[in-house]
């Protein structure tokens, strides 16, 4: 199994998911990993640094739009030592908001 599947079946497992048919290869099934609020891209790499693009944002943002979904970029980096999540800031704002979450 190559670390990319690696990488999105641990997330859809992670985040209580279930992996995107072709993994985003097609418009009609974007991103890597749907949940019932989010819209995740999986990225993995084994460099010490991930750069994340304006591209690459707008890209989960407008497919996580369309699906109804908030986007999240889910990075695994140096062989899966370090795990991180980025999402809008305002997005993380309404959770830290949301009486659920206190």
């Amino acid at each position: 199994m190559e670390k990319w599947q690696k990488k999105e079946k641990d997330d859809a497992k992670s985040f209580g998911g279930k992996r995107t048919p072709k993994s985003g290869g097609y418009w009609s099934f974007p991103g890597d990993v749907t949940t019932k609020h989010f819209l995740i891209d999986s990225k993995t790499t084994e460099k010490k640094g991930f750069r994340v693009t304006e591209s690459m944002w707008k890209k989960i943002y407008y497919e996580a739009l369309k699906a109804r979904k908030l986007p999240v970029l889910s990075i695994s980096l140096i062989n899966e030592d370090i795990e991180l999540v980025v999402l809008d800031k305002n997005d993380f704002i309404s959770f830290l908001k949301d009486d659920r979450m206190k």
